[in-house]
């Protein structure tokens, strides 16, 4: 999908929130300052933007920091470079509406949406152990029930899986 999308922004979008599976409203209101290279790991200062004030997480609207390494796919190639591209530090890195970037997706694939990215980024989290705090912390939750749910989806996977190759 990122290969097939004709500009850089929207490049750069889908491997963001694939990376990060942040809320398609968080990856939007991104400032350019609100994204940087530390050491071995692209960090991104992201605020929970929930409607509910009971669904905001554990940190209310305060940004959270989520740390990608340098080596995951598209940071180097696609992200990196669209990052260098913007000089004003107080840009967003978007400036684009939810609607549009919805569009644009579906335009690429008529079954995809923004909140797939971040579905598949905290089932990957929970396949490879990440225990129910991390998906907590992660994702800017408060209620334990939904990285449950996602803890208890791979333990599901793995037994049918099991149950297939046997």
């Amino acid at each position: 999908m990122i290969r097939r999308a004709r500009w850089d922004w929207l490049r750069a979008l889908i491997a963001f929130l694939y990376l990060f599976g942040c809320r398609i409203s968080e990856a939007l209101n991104l400032r350019r300052k609100d994204v940087w290279v530390e050491g071995s790991y692209l960090v991104a200062k992201i605020g929970v933007l929930k409607r509910r004030k009971e669904a905001r997480g554990p940190y209310e609207n305060v940004p959270h920091l989520i740390h990608v390494s340098l080596n995951a796919p598209f940071v180097k190639d696609v992200i990196i470079p669209y990052l260098d591209n913007i000089e004003d530090y107080d840009r967003r890195l978007w400036p684009y509406t939810r609607q549009l970037v919805w569009m644009r997706l579906k335009e690429l694939n008529p079954f995809i949406s923004p909140h797939v990215f971040r579905h598949d980024r905290l089932m990957k989290l929970a396949m490879k152990g990440a225990s129910e705090l991390q998906l907590m912390d992660w994702a800017g939750w408060s209620d334990p029930r939904p990285a449950e749910n996602y803890i208890r989806a791979t333990g599901r996977l793995a037994m049918e899986l099991a149950d297939k190759v046997e």
